[in-house]
């Protein structure tokens, strides 16, 4: 009798991490890219030195969760100057602020792809925005690709201007490959 009451304990506590066992995703790649118009002209720049913690299940939405990071630092648009003049307080404050961060808050089926509720943080300000984003699965190795437009006035970069566009188109992309599963 003992063994029958803590074989169906055993199995209680076991049984909510099976249900809720999330599979985590190890990046081996990750691109933040950026495109603004500025002065009429489209400029693209990316960050590097890119982090993450991905626990995604397709079938497993609500117990997903993807965050990501990049170190503002590493920014860089192709011209020296500017990259300098975008790393100063004016624009992203790299040295008060080090890195820009996105967080989910809610994951969800959207048509044929998926998409989320994401605290973006840039410079200490973080505002929701919905991110769709593409997830495509082969054997171990996965890929998730984003694409969003931010205000970047909403965040503080780069402050009122008639000659620089206040939308900034940013795409990710991340290649991982599968770490295991995880109890959520």
């Amino acid at each position: 009798m003992k063994n029958k009451i803590l074989s169906t304990a055993i199995a209680l506590l076991l049984f909510p991490a099976g249900v809720f066992a999330q599979t985590t995703w190890k990046a081996t790649s990750g691109a933040v890219s950026f495109k603004i118009k500025n002065a009429g002209i489209t400029v693209t720049g990316r960050f590097s030195g890119f982090n993450s913690t991905l626990a995604f299940g397709a079938d497993k939405l609500a117990s997903s969760s993807l965050k990501g990071s990049v170190d503002v630092g590493t920014i860089k648009t192709g011209n020296d100057k500017r990259d300098e003049d975008l790393k100063g307080d004016k624009y992203f404050d790299a040295g008060k602020y080090k890195t820009i961060e996105i967080k989910s808050v809610k994951l969800y089926k959207k048509g044929a792809q998926y998409a989320g509720l994401f605290n973006v943080t840039i410079k200490g300000v973080t505002k929701q925005v919905e991110i769709p984003f593409s997830f495509t699965q082969h054997g171990n190795e996965a890929e998730f690709k984003g694409d969003f437009t931010i205000n970047r006035r909403d965040y503080g970069v780069g402050g009122k201007t008639l000659t620089m566009s206040d939308d900034a188109d940013v795409s990710i992309d991340v290649k991982a490959k599968n770490y295991g599963t995880m109890a959520k």
